[in-house]
């Protein structure tokens, strides 16, 4: 393929105000971010929305919308919002967002996994901003960051393919991969699926390294082929230094996507904070040309992805 196109995750649940004078928090500043990040060469921004008074993660609906309006007025990007939803929801609740928007593409998680985030108290201790960024990293010791049930999968599957809005499967481990190889064989996925294998620095999650990414891509081809779906398209996230490093890595085994953004990594260069997700989009984009790879529009993204296409949804 001569053509890469680039995933612009601009500001998550992950990161907490304290780690980051840049980490959008707003709605007009998360809307700011993917703007920037698709003129620097994004096709596809990742969106979470947040409490625009104390930067928590939230579901609200109601900035959900907001953010994909206002993005929408401005260009023709992918949104690809999360169903990771708020804390404690149900499947049925963290749905809604999708029921409400009707995107082109959807976070998928298939897999129950932790979220180790507890170690960060330690480093920020007495320096937070705010009462609820300690509590959630606490919270993290004694819950599962995301329990998903074999009914949760087939909820999601169902309400995704009903609703035409692709999947984009969020893969944090090898056995992950047969939770996908399971839906489709029930008939509750369109082929050919789309992959992201996700790796950070967090405990419970696979350890990020170019050999677990070579694992997890030959995985995904023997598993997938094994059901006729050897034409899967797939993605690389990765956390922290590993961001571009792992993204480097895919685009050399020919990845169709790549992503980067406020949400993986506080940084754009070892001791350089970035300022916006563009900073990171620029860097792949420059490392894409050296490889001849250039950053697919949105619309070619879509032709590649197989997309229903921005003229069908519903914000």
């Amino acid at each position: 393929m001569s053509k890469l196109i680039i995933t612009a995750a601009v500001t998550g649940s992950v990161h907490f105000p304290t780690m980051s004078e840049y980490l959008p928090i707003t709605p007009d500043q998360i809307v700011e971010d993917a703007v920037k990040a698709h003129e620097a060469g994004a096709a596809i921004a990742h969106i979470h929305v947040r409490n625009p008074e104390d930067g928590m993660p939230t579901a609200s609906l109601e900035l959900f919308r907001e953010v994909h309006t206002k993005i929408k007025e401005r260009c023709n990007m992918i949104l690809l919002p999360t169903t990771g939803g708020g804390m404690g929801q149900t499947a049925e609740e963290k749905l809604k967002v999708v029921q409400d928007l009707r995107p082109e593409m959807c976070s998928f998680d298939p897999a129950p996994f932790n979220l180790g985030l507890f170690q960060l108290v330690e480093r920020y201790t007495d320096k937070f901003k705010h009462e609820w960024e300690p509590r959630m990293l606490e919270w993290c010791k004694n819950n599962i960051g995301m329990p998903m049930t074999f009914q949760d999968d087939l909820t999601y599957a169902r309400t995704f393919l009903d609703l035409g809005i692709k999947p984009e499967f969020e893969i944090y481990e090898l056995g992950h991969i047969n939770y996908v190889t399971w839906l489709i064989q029930e008939g509750l996925v369109e082929k050919p699926p789309h992959l992201q294998f996700v790796f950070g620095p967090i405990v419970g999650w696979m350890t990020p390294s170019v050999k677990h990414l070579l694992l997890m891509h030959e995985e995904a081809v023997e598993r997938l082929s094994a059901i006729g779906c050897g034409d899967f398209t797939w993605s690389v996230a990765a956390g922290g230094k590993w961001q571009i490093p792992l993204a480097a890595t895919a685009m050399a085994m020919g990845a169709p996507n790549v992503r980067v953004g406020m949400e993986d990594s506080l940084y754009a260069g070892k001791g350089i904070s970035a300022k916006s997700s563009a900073d990171q989009v620029k860097m792949v984009t420059n490392i894409g040309k050296e490889m001849s790879l250039e950053p697919a529009t949105p619309d070619e993204a879509r032709e590649i992805m197989g997309l229903k296409g921005i003229d069908k949804v519903a914000y």
